[in-house]
């Protein structure tokens, strides 16, 4: 990719000033009047255009999803639960470790359950048995408690969350699938996966028949890595169920990076108009953050074997402006829109699954892991998550470890991270003694 080269924030911004008048031209249109009229000011007015346009099958399984479906993992809200599957949505994914998650998809959806397909996952509380009779206890209590939350008798897929060859090969796991199923509780089994082991899990689905969904990381900058995985999988009938398709989500923190892209005199400007520079700052950025979301849901649904994508939905606004993606094709303005955020970020995001610099660490530290637990920390928002996992890890395998270190690993990051730092900063704040 000789064409990305790594930018500062003032050459990103200048980009992206540019691309406005591409993504006002999409986010807005005029009216009779010739006044301009904002695509989003009204929800209840737009509700009969924001809707989903295409639906794709789910592996063999016989279901129809829509390509964009909901991720529940930062759900607060269950009416906009309700408001993307009026608006066609009906894949959700969500998971007992996603707080109330589960509990407001059950109490929105008693109405709309045999319209949606819900997939829920094992709590990774359930994984930290010692020994196998502890581990089908938590197991059948996770998928117990899901059923208890959702309000139904059943779920469509119950998933591996953060799956491992050793978690996708468990007797003890598929034992309880196969009861389960048995008993009507549950439809289809899967894994989700985060880490280096895409391959290996991938492995294990062919050994399984009931394994019918992966749900892997895909986007713009892994795609080399995972592709021949997933055109082999859905090539046998099972389904893709794209995740962390936006590559960080660095644009959520867009406003008040800095003030660079403000103007130098930005601090000497009267209250006023220090106001509507930094509106109209904000702005140009919302309009940039939702062109480039869909420029990445096109892009990641201009693969045929991805079934769909599940994107992180917060509020109304999110249906608004993630569905208008939904069956539209991916062109040169998105990847041009996409080449600029890669360039940006380059050095900054941290490839998830990719393991390179692990096994040049002395003392095991796992680099991917914790720079994804950050990730969830400052840009997804999704804090106490992040906190938890950090807490999971061994006192050995933390970040402090790296302080008297002289970071070799970072030597072999293709990709120019400056890991060292990046731990050292994630430790203070994961830890809470930022």
């Amino acid at each position: 990719m000789k064409f990305l080269k790594k930018m500062n924030r003032r050459d990103f911004f200048k980009k992206i000033t540019k691309r406005t008048f591409f993504a006002g031209s999409v986010l807005f249109g005029l009216g009779r009047d010739n006044r301009v009229k904002n695509f989003f000011v009204n929800r209840q007015a737009q509700e009969d255009k924001v809707r989903i346009k295409s639906y794709r099958n789910l592996g063999d399984t016989g279901f129809k999803v829509s390509d964009i479906s909901f991720g529940a993992s930062h759900i607060t809200d269950g009416a906009v639960v309700r408001y993307a599957v009026d608006c066609g949505v009906n894949y959700i994914d969500t998971a007992p470790t996603y707080g109330q998650s589960e509990r407001l998809i059950g109490e929105v959806l008693k109405e709309k359950r045999k319209e949606v397909f819900i997939a829920t996952k094992y709590s990774g509380r359930a994984w930290r048995a010692r020994e196998p009779e502890e581990l089908k206890k938590n197991l059948r209590e996770s998928l117990e408690g899901s059923l208890k939350n959702l309000r139904t008798d059943y779920v469509d897929a119950l998933l591996i969350h953060g799956a491992s060859e050793s978690r996708m090969i468990s007797e003890e796991m598929h034992e309880v699938f196969e009861k389960a199923k048995k008993e009507g509780k549950v439809k289809y089994s899967g894994a989700s996966v985060h880490s280096s082991e895409t391959g290996k899990v991938v492995k294990q689905f062919f050994n399984y028949d009931s394994m019918k969904i992966l749900t892997p990381v895909y986007n713009y900058l892994n795609e080399k890595d995972v592709y021949e995985d997933i055109k082999n999988l859905s090539e046998k009938g099972r389904a893709i169920v794209a995740m962390k398709t936006r590559m960080g989500a660095y644009l959520e923190r867009l406003p008040g990076w800095d003030k660079q892209p403000l103007g130098e005199d930005f601090e000497s400007l009267p209250v006023a108009r220090k106001r509507m520079v930094m509106d109209r700052f904000v702005d140009s950025g919302k309009r940039f953050t939702a062109d480039f979301n869909r420029s990445t849901f096109k892009w990641v649904l201009s693969n045929p074997h991805i079934s769909t994508l599940i994107v992180s939905f917060r509020t109304f606004y999110d249906v608004d402006t993630f569905l208008p993606a939904s069956g539209e094709k991916f062109g040169y303005y998105d990847k041009e829109i996409l080449d600029t955020y890669t360039a940006f970020i380059w050095n900054k995001y941290c490839r998830i699954g990719c393991d390179i610099c692990h096994s040049h660490c002395p003392k095991g530290v796992p680099v991917n892991d914790i720079l994804r637990f950050q990730m969830y920390y400052e840009n997804y928002g999704d804090k106490r998550m992040a906190v938890s996992e950090y807490s999971s890890l061994p006192k050995d395998k933390l970040g402090d470890n790296c302080t008297d270190c002289d970071a070799p690993c970072q030597k072999f990051c293709p990709y120019g991270i400056a890991i060292k730092e990046r731990l050292t900063k994630s430790h203070n704040m994961l830890s809470l003694k930022c």
